[in-house]
């Protein structure tokens, strides 16, 4: 009895909301520990990968959502010092290129994206490596 009572205060006094991604609940600035997503209410979005304390990638494309999946076409990249990835020069045009990505948005105190990588291709190679199982997002 003292484990059911337990169970019931916990969820009273943290409940989680969740819900699976859309267009309007996606938008905003999301952060983690080696990545930041800028997801834009005129459907582009730009991703930066981290890849150690000097290094990232960034990402530019534009996105939709189909079915809980969060899909980026990504038309532009470039890799860099974290100094320099956000100059506006020095971005390669990319070729069927794409991150695809189940999502799930969840409220516990503060919003938080939960992002399971589906598909991530490149310039047509398969390019899973960029991305943890499980992407764990914070909106700032």
């Amino acid at each position: 009895m003292r484990r059911i009572t337990l169970i019931v205060l916990l969820i009273i006094a943290f409940p989680v909301f969740s819900e699976p991604v859309t267009l309007t609940n996606v938008v905003g600035r999301w952060e983690g520990e080696s990545y930041l997503f800028s997801i834009n209410k005129n459907y582009t979005a730009s991703v930066v990968v981290y890849i150690n304390s000097s290094e990232a990638f960034i990402f530019n494309g534009i996105y939709t959502v189909e079915k809980g999946a969060l899909r980026i076409n990504i038309n532009e990249m470039k890799s860099g010092s974290r100094s320099q990835i956000y100059q506006h020069q020095g971005f390669t045009k990319t070729a069927s290129s794409r991150f695809v990505f189940i999502g799930d948005l969840a409220v516990v105190k503060e919003k938080t994206l939960t992002l399971k990588p589906k598909e991530i291709i490149i310039d047509g190679a398969n390019s899973e490596g960029y991305f943890d199982q499980l992407v764990t997002l914070k909106k700032r």
